[in-house]
C-alpha cells in the first residue's frame, strides 16, 4: 500500500492489558486491508491507578518492558523505533496473554527482545538509567494530557483527543476487521460522539 494514502493512527497501550492487547491484534489486522499505519505510545496503567483501589499487582509488571521501549526509543531513530516497539509489543503481549508469563520478570522482556533481533542485554541498561523512567512518564502525561484514561485508546491526526477503545472480546481478521475499522474511525471522526457501550 502506499505510504502517501495512509492513515495514521496513534494506539496507546499498557502490555498488561487483555483488552489493549486484543484490540491491537485486531488494528495490525485492519492494516493488512485497509491503508493504515500504527504509532505506538505509552499509557501506564499503574499511573492511572495509582492511590486508588483499583491499582492491582499486575499494573506494576510493565514498568520493565516500558522502560526498555524507552531506551529502543532513544537509540534508534522514529520510525525504526515504532517498527521495533510493534515487534516487541507482539513478543511481550503473547508471553504475557497466551502463555501466562510474568512479564514483570526479566526472562519474558529479554526473550521478547531476542526475538525482536535486538540485545537481550538491553533490559538491564534500561532498568539501570533512570532516565527510562522518565521517558515512561513523560509519554503518559502527554496522553493523558490528550483524554486517555485507559487502554486501548486511539488517536487519528484531525483528533484534538483520544478515544477510549474499541474493547473487544475476540479479533476479527480480514474485511471485518477492516469494516469494524471503517465504522470506528468515522465514529472518531464526529465531534459530537461521545460513549457508545453494552453490557458484557
Amino acid at each position: 500500500m502506499s505510504t502517501e494514502s495512509q492513515t495514521q493512527l496513534k494506539f496507546y497501550f499498557d502490555p498488561v492489558c487483555p483488552w489493549a492487547w486484543r484490540t491491537s491484534l485486531w488494528i495490525r489486522e485492519v492494516a493488512k486491508v485497509r491503508p493504515l499505519s500504527v504509532e505506538w505510545d505509552f499509557l501506564s496503567l499503574q499511573a492511572v491507578n495509582s492511590g486508588k483501589e483499583t491499582l492491582k499487582d499486575t499494573h506494576f509488571r510493565s514498568e520493565g518492558i516500558f522502560r526498555t521501549m524507552a531506551l529502543v526509543r532513544r537509540q534508534y531513530s522514529p520510525e525504526e523505533a515504532n517498527k521495533l516497539i510493534d515487534k516487541l509489543y507482539l513478543e511481550i503481549g503473547q508471553a504475557c496473554h497466551d502463555r501466562k508469563e510474568d512479564i514483570g520478570q526479566p526472562e519474558p522482556v529479554k526473550a521478547a527482545l531476542q526475538s525482536a533481533g535486538l540485545d537481550p542485554a538491553l533490559y538491564e541498561q534500561a532498568m539501570q538509567d533512570p532516565a527510562t523512567l522518565d521517558d515512561v512518564q513523560q509519554a503518559h502525561s502527554r496522553s493523558v494530557e490528550l483524554g486517555s484514561f485507559g487502554v486501548p485508546s486511539l488517536m487519528l491526526p484531525e483528533n484534538t483527543k483520544t478515544t477510549f477503545g474499541p474493547v473487544i472480546d475476540r479479533v476479527p481478521t480480514g474485511e471485518d476487521a477492516g469494516q469494524l475499522w471503517d465504522h470506528v474511525a468515522w465514529m472518531m471522526g464526529r465531534p459530537e460522539f461521545f460513549e457508545l457501550k453494552r453490557s458484557r
